[in-house]
């Protein structure tokens, strides 16, 4: 069996190569990461409206050629801009929607989450699809989190090789756990998150969010995603969504000892692409040394 390769572009953005099929979530590039893409997905995967997540320049590069099949969506990513809730500010402030203006709309498919986060005020039923099957690969949906209204909900995505065995579960931008994602626990292999790591966001602690939603689901390894460094290399110029880590060593270490050791915690770097050995699932870590002088300054003068 080939190995797979994984990736976090910064933000929500990740994808998954291996080998007979490859896939993305929420693609999100700029620069020249955005230039020098070619298409080399057979899925994309979008959770939700906001631009930082469904972002039209990138989709376009992407969802062409010979190899890509269709691009899922929630049902936001077709609507024309709506009104943008206070609550979220600018974070759609260049959707331009519905997305089949960007990406050809045979190529488009809507899903619904088949897991809702109702709590009984809204007793909401749509009418799917909730789930795909692509042939190697199972997908199962969910709802995530920043719905624009009940009735636009946001889409998770858990997807199965079901040969490989192998599971990635994308939950878009989440922030509540709720009792529906216990029907995932055990099926969950690599649990890409978003912002329940930090500490403090708009002024609430996510870490008690962050310890129930890794109990609910009880993935094998736990990708945290969604923020940035001030490194030179990250993918997400300085001042786009992802809020900034001023720690990243910290920020992770944060994580590690909040979920403890049921699951294991996969510091990522952005931009990054990291090799999975198979059928073990475990990441080879490679890493060099690297001069910054061509002569020692104690050896100058």
């Amino acid at each position: 069996m080939k190995n797979a390769f994984l990736r976090w572009w910064g933000c929500g953005a990740f994808d998954v190569i291996l080998d007979d099929v490859n896939f993305a979530f929420d693609p999100y590039l700029f620069g020249q990461n955005l230039e020098g893409i070619e298409p080399c997905y057979d899925y994309i995967f979008i959770s939700h409206e906001h631009f930082d997540h469904c972002h039209p320049k990138t989709l376009q590069k992407l969802c062409r050629g010979e190899r890509f099949k269709k691009l899922f969506v929630n049902p936001g990513c077709i609507t024309p801009a709506l009104p943008i809730d206070e609550k979220y500010g600018d974070a759609a402030f260049d959707r331009d929607l519905p997305i089949t203006k960007h990406v050809a709309p045979e190529k488009v498919e809507v899903l619904y989450p088949k897991y809702l986060q109702d709590d009984g005020q809204w007793n909401r039923k749509f009418h799917g699809p909730f789930e795909l099957d692509l042939g190697s690969l199972n997908v199962e949906t969910i709802e995530s989190g920043e719905n624009q209204t009940p009735d636009l909900p946001t889409c998770g995505y858990l997807v199965t090789h079901k040969e490989k065995q192998i599971s990635f579960l994308h939950i878009g931008d989440l922030h509540h756990p709720y009792p529906a994602l216990r029907e995932l626990r055990d099926k969950v292999d690599f649990f890409i998150h978003m912002k329940l790591g930090l500490t403090e966001w708009q002024g609430s602690n996510l870490t008690d969010r962050l310890v129930e939603i890794v109990e609910l689901v009880r993935p094998k390894y736990f990708i945290p995603t969604h923020y940035r460094t001030d490194r030179i290399a990250d993918p997400i110029p300085e001042g786009h969504w992802p809020p900034n880590v001023t720690d990243t060593c910290a920020f992770i270490e944060s994580i590690r000892e909040a979920i403890g050791e049921q699951t294991q915690v996969l510091p990522f770097t952005a931009g990054v692409e990291y090799e999975l050995e198979m059928p073990d699932k475990k990441v080879i870590w490679k890493w060099n040394w690297q001069n910054s002088w061509s002569v020692p300054p104690w050896r100058e003068g």
